[in-house]
């Protein structure tokens, strides 16, 4: 499929703009769309859909053919820039879409297959070997949270390309007008069936992209069961340490098994608000001061002084 429709002409009419008019509403069909066409040939596609469609506007039926005919290159051209100037959604996204659903398939079949060697392990009353249980564990947590941070961007990819698809039937509508209004404008007609040729494309990648998203929330849900069920068989030193993740990763581990995080429960004070201790720290703080005023003084120490014997009024700060 070519993807340089551009060869195929822009209609410009004689009279064409050299200066851009304040308002457009005061501009007649055919300086509109020469100023449309001009825009179009310098890339300023916002600027020449608005030229074109104030031309239509105009409701002049020797000017509409032609600017239907560059309004079809302008909706063309920005689903092409949606598409980073290619003219066909990327494959690869799709191929890594599905490549992951693999991923997690053989994980699934490993972390099983482990289970089922731990509960026969068990039951025969002997000590398991838990290291290939744990690289299977580590690598469908590893494919889990891969796949939950790749779909978003995979649902921002089918987003994009439904904005591209919105676009280029729009383009397609523009070149068939066009040919309706002057059957002798062969390169409209050529422009639409190429340009719907391009859409099937799409659209079959699009919703096939689509379709897998679906099938990687479903594997997402049967990927945590296993996961979950082969952590119950796995003893907490065993486990890898990124089990029960982080504030962004996926944690696998019950409440009863989790770890308090490092100063993840502990509030900063606010200035000037009283602070409550715990049963523990005011033990110990007791504990601190039965010893303090339990202590001998050092020998040669007067009442009230230091342990040099230095004047009680020479301290400094406030007395009590």
């Amino acid at each position: 499929m070519k993807s340089s429709l551009t060869l195929l002409s822009l209609v410009v009419l004689l009279g064409a703009v050299e200066k851009p008019p304040e308002d457009l509403n005061k501009s007649e069909a055919r300086e509109l769309h020469n100023l449309g066409t001009q825009r179009l040939a310098q890339g300023d596609l916002s600027g020449a859909e608005e030229a074109l469609k104030a031309s239509l506007a105009k409701d002049q039926d020797a000017i509409r053919p032609p600017s239907l005919h560059n309004l079809g290159h302008v909706r063309f051209g920005k689903g092409r820039t949606l598409l980073g100037g290619k003219t066909e959604g990327d494959v690869t996204e799709l191929s890594i879409a599905r490549s992951y659903l693999e991923a997690a398939d053989a994980d699934i079949s490993d972390m099983k297959d482990q289970i089922e060697i731990l509960d026969r392990a068990k039951a025969e009353s002997r000590e398991p070997d838990y290291v290939p249980a744990v690289s299977a564990l580590g690598s469908g947590m590893s494919t889990f949270r891969t796949i939950k941070k790749l779909i978003p961007k995979e649902e921002t990819m089918v987003a994009k390309r439904a904005s591209v698809v919105a676009a280029w039937t729009r383009s397609v509508d523009d070149f068939r007008g066009a040919h309706e209004l002057n059957p002798v404008d062969a390169a409209a007609a050529a422009n639409a069936e190429a340009i719907e040729e391009l859409l099937r494309q799409l659209k079959r990648e699009t919703q096939a992209l689509d379709l897998t998203i679906a099938e990687q929330r479903k594997k997402l849900e049967e990927l945590r069961t296993v996961i979950q069920e082969l952590i119950k068989r796995i003893p907490d030193e065993k486990l890898p340490p990124d089990t029960q993740g982080d504030e962004e990763d996926e944690n696998f581990l019950p409440p009863e098994r989790q770890k308090p995080k490092q100063g993840g429960n502990q509030k900063k004070p606010v200035e000037g608000q009283e602070q409550k201790m715990t049963e523990q720290e005011a033990r110990g703080s007791l504990e601190g001061l039965k010893n303090e005023f339990g202590r001998k003084m050092p020998a040669g120490q007067k009442p009230g002084g230091g342990a040099n014997g230095s004047n009680p009024t020479d301290k400094k700060g406030k007395d009590y």
